[in-house]
């Protein structure tokens, strides 16, 4: 009898110390998944910020352009109004695009949180995925 209680004492210890190691192992590989996703954060931020700043100056350059087409059109050089009209829509068009794209860089940098919510989301689908796909294993009969 004593040498049974010792044996399920060892087993018991045994299922422990194997249980033990697999939460330490998957431990490591979560905190490993955060910090890859940490960066990944980090390394896009970080790509966001000269971006927007690029989208500001393009849409500098074109109020400038802008400007210089209402004087040549006031000037009255060799373009025609119709042409400077033309001009002055496409730049009003080009603007728009420059303005919405700068609104959505801005959000994104302001509010870091949308950015930190997908990659949440993104690991959580690859986690379910991977879930079902292994759940989904049967021994080879």
């Amino acid at each position: 009898m004593t040498k049974t209680l010792k044996d399920l004492a060892l087993a018991l210890l045994n299922a422990t110390l194997i249980l033990v190691a697999l939460c330490l192992f998957l431990a490591w590989k979560t905190t490993a998944a955060v910090d890859a996703m940490t960066e990944n954060f980090a390394l896009t931020l970080q790509r966001v910020t000269p971006l927007r700043d690029e989208v500001k100056a393009t849409r500098e350059e074109l109020a400038g352009l802008r400007q210089d087409l209402a004087a040549l059109k006031s000037s009255g050089s060799e373009l025609t109004s119709a042409a400077a009209q033309g001009l002055m829509n496409r730049v009003t068009v080009i603007e728009a695009k420059i303005d919405a794209a700068q609104d959505k860089i801005t959000a994104l940098v302001d509010a870091p949180e949308k950015l930190i919510d997908y990659t949440i989301e993104t690991a959580a689908d690859t986690a379910a995925r991977s879930i079902s796909d292994f759940r989904g294993c049967t021994p080879v009969s």
